[in-house]
């Protein structure tokens, strides 16, 4: 019989209801086990996916920040110990919009604690809605997986990625020239900025989900 392939799925103990009941839905119609994380989780020992979600701030002493702000240190470390196991495996990683930041701490990088203090061509926008538009870079992952230059998507963040981190190369910008999108080079690791699982209503948006999925090594049997 084939075994079902298991996606992790990290979050808040608290607040990240609303993405796991999409992240959930979608998986399961695909066959893929989504298996919830929280700082209170066991960790579990394997996997074959890991998907980091949104939610609160990144605490700022993970970046050499030495601000006040609401975080939950205990994810950050779990999410920590996740991306290590997952690199560790070489299995494909999904970041989403702190998720992306996430990734880019892992591997070194460092973050704008607040868009709104930088020095802004354009205004930058907060909604749920497929509203703000997304530059794709050529000959990058997002480029192949979505097969097109740009794409409109929502924007629930008030924080950003700074200095890139080792290995990592930017694949989408917005109008103010604001990373939306990161990969490893050489690794199946790949983040974006904006929430695609509250866009499912949007094939390219499901597309990324899909791609991740795919990426998946084939299910084997018991």
């Amino acid at each position: 019989m084939a075994r079902r392939r298991v996606v992790a799925v990290t979050g808040s103990r608290r607040g990240s209801k609303k993405a796991w009941f999409f992240l959930r839905l979608f998986f399961e119609w695909h066959k893929v086990r989504p298996l919830f994380i929280h700082p209170l989780s066991s960790l579990p020992n394997a996997f074959d996916a890991l998907l980091i979600t949104g939610g609160v701030d990144i605490c700022p002493k993970l970046y050499g920040q030495k601000l006040f702000v609401q975080c939950e240190p205990e994810r950050d470390e779990m999410e920590m110990e996740l991306l290590a196991k997952a690199y560790e495996r070489d299995l494909p990683v999904f970041g989403i919009c702190r998720g992306m930041q996430l990734i880019n701490l892992f591997f070194g990088g460092t973050l704008h604690p607040e868009i709104e203090e930088l020095d802004l061509s354009y205004p930058h926008p907060y909604t749920p809605l497929p509203l703000r538009s997304i530059q794709i870079l050529p000959n990058t992952t997002l480029h192949q997986i979505l097969g097109r230059n740009s794409l409109k998507a929502n924007a629930l963040h008030h924080q950003a990625i700074d200095h890139l981190g080792k290995n990592l190369r930017i694949s989408a910008y917005d109008a103010n020239r604001i990373v939306q999108a990161i990969e490893h080079t050489d690794r199946p690791i790949l983040g974006v900025q904006w929430h695609p699982e509250y866009l499912l209503y949007h094939p390219l948006h499901r597309k990324l989900l899909l791609s991740f999925i795919q990426s998946l090594s084939p299910q084997k049997q018991n």
